[in-house]
């Protein structure tokens, strides 16, 4: 799903733009593909641990699912607001903060449907670090402000958003409250 997302933000920008694609090269993929499953993955893991891992389980002890996975999205995404003050360069910091911060957050709501279906941090590691490696990257030789890419990736992320939670409401997939061994 983030490979599909990162190539089609990516394709975007190279029809509408021209002067800049992810990739141009095969072998260019298959690297960001091993430092996706790899590297990105690992890091990912170890914030995964802390947030989907220790926070979730033991919120949902005394929660039930969407209040713990609504206060950890409002937390985590707050935890990444410096990396939007001090490393994103908004031309419009006023507007652009708030949505990276709904991106985080519509994510990390995302992130918590996928832990508590799988019962696991493992499948949210790996899609937390492939997301960081083709879908949240941004374009460093783009003529495209960060601005608008990330207004882009909002969409994105608001539809990903959606499908989840319709699939969490359907039979397809069940949120049931943990239960004490």
């Amino acid at each position: 799903m983030p490979i599909i997302m990162g190539i089609g933000l990516h394709i975007y920008f190279y029809v509408t733009h021209g002067d800049f694609f992810l990739i141009t090269k095969p072998l260019q993929f298959i690297a960001l593909l091993l430092i996706g499953l790899t590297i990105s993955a690992f890091s990912a893991l170890v914030e995964e641990v802390v947030w989907r891992g220790n926070y979730h389980y033991y919120l949902r002890q005394r929660f039930s699912f969407w209040p713990t996975a609504l206060f950890i999205g409002v937390i985590w995404s707050l935890w990444h607001l410096p990396i939007a003050v001090l490393y994103k360069s908004y031309t419009t910091p006023v507007l652009s903060v708030p949505v990276y911060l709904f991106i985080l957050f519509a994510l990390s709501l995302v992130l918590s449907i996928i832990r508590e279906v799988a019962q696991s941090i493992i499948p949210v590691a790996l899609l937390h670090g492939m997301m960081n490696v083709f879908y949240l990257s941004d374009g460093q030789q783009m003529s495209v402000t960060t601005d608008f890419q990330d207004w882009l990736k909002c969409i994105g992320i608001v539809l990903l958003c959606i499908v989840c939670i319709l699939l969490s409401r359907h039979k397809i997939v069940t949120i049931q409250k943990n239960k004490s061994v």
